[in-house]
């Protein structure tokens, strides 16, 4: 039973990455959700009159529109080069026992495109 699910799983994981061009599409597990994610080619202060810079980035369902929102964490295996935009696949899982903005741990899982902006 456990080979099926493991296998199941990893079908609908292969089965996501290769339609990842829709936007609102994500997958979810116990391990968290998968989600396609735009980090924009430049950093922005985490904080107001803060000097840690953080991404700008639109999720899912959000990416092309005009909004972005700043992720405070890293992305776990993501090198990012300034002035390209990137368009990710990526893991978000719940920490328990975290809080704020750290109670949720983002992952690469594939990069999609990077593009050199203009």
């Amino acid at each position: 039973m456990f080979k099926v699910l493991l296998i199941t799983l990893s079908l609908a994981t292969i089965n996501f990455t290769s339609e990842a061009k829709n936007p609102g599409q994500s997958v979810y597990s116990d391990a968290g959700e998968v989600i396609k994610m735009r980090v924009q080619g430049h950093r922005v202060a985490c904080q107001p009159n803060g000097t840690q810079l953080c991404f700008s980035v639109q999720k899912g369902a959000t990416i092309g529109m005009d909004s972005w929102e700043v992720l405070q964490q890293p992305i776990d295996g993501f090198t990012y080069e300034e002035g390209y935009t990137y368009d990710l696949i990526v893991k978000i899982e719940f920490q328990q026992g975290k809080t704020g903005s750290e109670r949720f741990k983002y992952t690469l899982v594939e990069i999609i495109s990077k593009v050199k902006e203009a």
